[in-house]
């Protein structure tokens, strides 16, 4: 079973047809899942846009609760990826830069694994902001505290190093959620999710994720959080 799709000189990991038994494919549903729970139990909410949405299975998720979702993402093959299932769920598919985007009025935002891909990322929250209603609730996920340097290598030709996933920041606790404060939001709760020991057993127990692994999951990163993989900040546009 082939996990990823090739566009261009980019490698897409395909969730939907990701082979269930990897350690990948159990972590990617432990990010949505936790994500999902924390971003329904924020309050009540209508519209949803997603920001970077990728292969749209957090979409998939919420458009199941009833959510009306409108999906994001520059890659136009990622879109492509879950174009039947949009279709499906009435999920609104939109390939653009979040910068050519001028609609607003959302009830709620969710934007995971962006912002440390951005090199103005402060920019890109603000414009995000515009996005929402008052009192909207906006999530932002991100790797937690990464080693950007054990992930560097130097390009043969350019000799300049890089982050073989393209990742330009790496965020703390204190770190992400000041950048969000200081863009107009307010900050209601900072998470760290995923734990990584959590995948790990998951994965080899061949465990679903459910109440009970998502429970687990969130002790493990109570009693481990330096092997947490995200960071996650739920917050809102002020009134």
């Amino acid at each position: 079973m082939n996990d990823y799709i090739q566009d261009g000189d980019d490698f897409i990991y395909n969730i939907w047809q990701a082979d269930r038994s990897k350690r990948l494919f159990r972590n990617e549903l432990l990010r949505h899942h936790q994500l999902r729970e924390l971003l329904l139990k924020s309050g009540e909410f209508k519209t949803l846009i997603d920001i970077g949405c990728g292969t749209g299975y957090f979409d998939f998720l919420l458009s199941r609760d009833g959510k009306k979702i409108t999906a994001v993402d520059l890659s136009a093959k990622r879109l492509s990826l879950f174009a039947d299932t949009a279709k499906k769920y009435q999920i609104k598919q939109v390939n653009a830069n979040l910068f050519d985007i001028s609609e607003s009025g959302f009830d709620a935002l969710i934007s995971q694994e962006v912002l440390e891909h951005l090199e103005n990322y402060e920019t890109a929250l603000k414009k995000m902001h515009s996005f929402l209603r008052p009192g909207g609730m906006a999530l932002f996920c991100v790797p937690f505290n990464e080693n950007l340097e054990a992930k560097t290598v130097v390009d043969p030709v350019t000799k300049k190093r890089y982050h073989t996933s393209g990742h330009l920041h790496s965020f703390t606790q204190k770190k992400l959620a000041k950048s969000i404060a200081d863009q107009g939001y307010e900050v209601l709760k900072v998470r760290l999710i995923v734990n990584k020991r959590s995948v790990k057993h998951f994965t080899r127990l061949r465990l679903p994720v459910n109440w009970i692994t998502l429970f687990i999951d969130r002790t493990m990163n109570r009693l481990f959080p330096r092997k947490a993989a995200y960071l996650a900040v739920l917050c809102q546009k002020k009134s």
